[in-house]
């Protein structure tokens, strides 16, 4: 085995040995206390298209919509715009093509499988332009829909690879922006 093909290997490994992902331990972070909607339609959504059908309904009735954590909803929704748009435009900051190939893969493989993701929830995209925490709602839902609409329009080759998980095809970048959304809706408070 070559040194170079040793150092990926071991690297993907230790990393994957890492990931919370095969761990059903709680972390501290996760011990603090979530009243969420445990039949959400925001959590049965299965792609793009049924997020959409949300937001629009939602835009025409936001008053009672909240989320725990620190993030305003209107920011939320924005973020979720802002990694769909990178999606069609570049990230501005992406993982070496080492973490891409390997642990990015890996990582996207396990959430895709599990059909859940698992990520820090107030972290923003590598580089990515502030989100205002004081984005209204309507706002946020507004560039959310767009982006949505922008990506369903666009052509596979005109994808960017994902900062974290390399190039995606279509399909994947659906699912990896579904569960990235349904991930954030953990947090809809009841």
């Amino acid at each position: 085995m070559k040194r170079k093909e040793f150092i990926k290997r071991s690297a993907l490994l230790y990393t994957v040995l890492q990931l919370p992902l095969f761990s059903e331990s709680v972390s501290e972070e996760e011990t603090i206390p979530q009243t969420t909607v445990t039949e959400s339609p925001w959590l049965e959504a299965d792609d793009l298209s049924d997020f959409r059908v949300l937001l629009i309904q939602l835009q025409s009735d936001p008053r009672e919509f909240k989320l725990s954590g620190n993030w305003s909803p209107g920011k939320v929704f924005a973020h979720c715009a802002q990694s769909i748009e990178y999606s069609l435009k570049g990230y501005p900051e992406i993982k070496s093509s080492l973490f891409r190939g390997s642990v990015g893969k890996v990582a996207f493989s396990i959430f895709a499988f599990k059909n859940k993701m698992n990520h820090g929830l107030e972290e923003p995209i590598p580089g990515a332009e502030d989100i205002a925490n004081v984005t209204e709602l309507k706002v946020g839902i507004k560039r959310l829909i767009q982006a949505i609409d922008d990506f369903s329009k666009a052509k596979e080759s005109s994808l960017r690879p994902h900062f974290a998980y390399g190039d995606l095809t279509k399909e994947e970048y659906e699912v990896a922006h579904s569960l990235h959304i349904k991930n954030h809706m953990e947090r809809v408070l009841t």
